[in-house]
């Protein structure tokens, strides 16, 4: 594992698109954040327990949340170059297997997944403590459906960029996937809360939710079911690597 991730790192730490979209992520979202105190329908709207805990979970994994297609672009253009520029191919030369390209590919989208997950944890933490709140257990199964959720919108994008491999109208599919998985679901009303990007995001829902709304599923079935396509594109993933001529 350590050599596969080593191997990784020396060619993400070149990559300037990671730096320039984490650091953009890193800032806006407690700006974002706090920002919303200064609304002037904040008293009204929100009051002041969407900075304390629970509901300080809630409201931050779901801004947070908006990024997760903006920081599936590195995972996207990260895997088109390796394609475009036969990376894989001089790794496989180099000895490794295809299962252990595949386990490096995955290591390196599960660590990302984590370390969002953790920095957004930790705006919630520091905004919860300063408002006066300490129940820091309280709520926190929201950071846990954010994981998946943001597990799940980088792996989509690792099965994209395997599946098309051309850059530009990888990232554009996948900057528009929310929205077609939309227009698909105005077809099949029924159905299109189980669709695989509505999964994703309905683990993290609006915080405040219309009179009349219900889901079809529960939190924890939105769950099992977010899994259950993160698996699926990892395999088909997988299968495409192992049977395409890298």
């Amino acid at each position: 594992m350590n050599r596969l991730l080593t191997i990784e790192w020396l060619k993400l730490k070149h990559l300037s698109t990671l730096k320039v979209i984490l650091i953009v992520y890193a800032i806006l979202l407690p700006l974002i954040f706090y920002c919303l105190s200064l609304m002037p329908v904040y008293e009204q709207v929100y009051n002041h327990q969407i900075y304390q805990f629970p509901d300080v979970y809630h409201y931050v994994t779901y801004i947070s949340s908006f990024f997760n297609l903006l920081i599936g672009v590195i995972i996207v253009v990260f895997t088109c170059n390796e394609i475009k520029y036969k990376t894989q191919r001089q790794n496989l030369i180099d000895g490794l297997s295809k299962k252990e390209l595949i386990l490096s590919k995955f290591y390196v989208v599960a660590l990302l997944s984590i370390f969002i997950t953790l920095y957004t944890f930790l705006i919630a933490v520091i905004f919860g403590f300063s408002n006066g709140s300490t129940d820091i257990f309280n709520g926190i199964r929201y950071i846990g459906f954010y994981q998946i959720a943001t597990f799940g919108y980088f792996i989509f994008a690792f099965f994209l960029a395997n599946l098309l491999k051309n850059p530009a109208l990888s990232i554009v599919f996948y900057l528009l996937s929310t929205f077609l998985e939309g227009m698909t679901g105005l077809f099949a009303k029924d159905y299109s809360q189980f669709f695989p990007l509505s999964t994703f995001s309905t683990l993290i829902p609006m915080p405040v939710i219309p009179d009349g709304f219900e889901y079809a599923m529960t939190e924890m079935q939105r769950a099992s079911l977010g899994l259950f396509y993160v698996f699926v594109f990892l395999y088909v993933s997988y299968y495409i690597l192992t049977k395409r001529d890298v």
